[in-house]
């Protein structure tokens, strides 16, 4: 099942065992939510297409002592209401969930208006904010429980093509951040969202480092990478302000010196100006996965 079904699947659970959870919606549904719509017609709210209205309608409603996951499309939630994002989330700490179907670049064929590419390096520049890319079922299941339990304002990124499972729920930890499988390795490869979960599929001799939620612990950050000689970021957004931005960022703060290669979107012949496909983008881009793989095992190789 696909991460966002699997997340609003085990909302609807919750709420039908008392849980006391609103969804507003800016105009968009999913397969998912018709259950939820169906049987909490007066727990689901569509502001329409108003991604502004949706964060200050949210905020209200999670005031009132409601548990509010608000319900966009990306990049929208972000680009078009940072300010309330700014204001309401990060600096008055209201702890709403907002969640967005599409991440990075899998909404490719609707053009670059629709593809969030962005918004993660928009999102690390605010304090006091989680920023979730699920990229197996575990994370998306544990992001439902953490909504009840943990109340705390979250940004989270679907992307409508990551299904399966990789984690067990045990090792999944949203301040922790970042989850670590592969080999052990003087090299390791450091991602999110679709490519953390393509990259966990490859058999790579290198430590693949799944950073799921940001802000990482740093700390335990810097434990797992101690003993690398090279790092590798690889994202499926910009590389400027990314993962990559946030791994160098780390490192110098405690003069660490270990060379760090960032592979993301650069886009140095401008934007796309058709609609296209992931796939064309990430060879463009040098992010397709064979030569992702053909590049990392060089490094390996010395």
């Amino acid at each position: 099942m696909k991460v966002r079904d699997v997340f609003f699947h085990e909302i609807y659970k919750k709420t039908k065992h008392g849980e006391d959870i609103v969804i507003v919606s800016s105009d968009i549904g999913a397969p998912s939510l018709d259950d939820y719509r169906r049987d909490f017609p007066n727990r689901f709210i569509n502001v329409g297409i108003a991604e502004q209205n949706l964060l200050a309608v949210s905020s209200g409603l999670q005031l009132a002592g409601k548990k509010v996951v608000a319900y966009a499309l990306n990049p929208f939630p972000v680009t078009r209401a940072f300010d309330q994002v700014r204001n309401l989330m990060a600096s008055l700490q209201i702890p709403i969930t907002v969640t967005a179907l599409n991440a990075g670049t899998c909404s490719a064929e609707a053009g670059y208006t629709h593809m969030p590419i962005e918004n993660l390096s928009l999102m690390r520049t605010l304090r006091n904010l989680q920023i979730v890319n699920p990229s197996d079922e575990a994370i998306a299941r544990k992001l439902a429980d953490a909504v009840v339990e943990e109340p705390y304002p979250r940004y989270v990124q679907f992307d409508k093509y990551i299904e399966g499972t990789l984690y067990a729920a045990e090792d999944i930890n949203f301040r922790k951040g970042f989850i670590t499988n592969g080999k052990e390795s003087t090299i390791a490869v450091v991602a999110y969202g679709i490519m953390a979960h393509q990259l966990m599929k490859l058999d790579l001799p290198v430590k693949v480092i799944d950073c799921y939620s940001l802000p990482v612990q740093e700390e335990e950050f810097i434990q797992e990478i101690e003993g690398c000689t090279k790092i590798v970021t690889v994202e499926d957004g910009v590389a400027d302000g990314g993962i990559g931005s946030m791994a160098l960022e780390i490192l110098n703060d405690r003069g660490i010196q270990i060379s760090v290669v960032r592979k993301g979107l650069r886009f140095r012949q401008g934007y796309p100006n058709i609609f296209t496909n992931r796939e064309l983008l990430w060879q463009e881009e040098g992010l397709d996965l064979l030569g992702l793989e053909q590049e990392i095992r060089k490094l390996c190789e010395g």
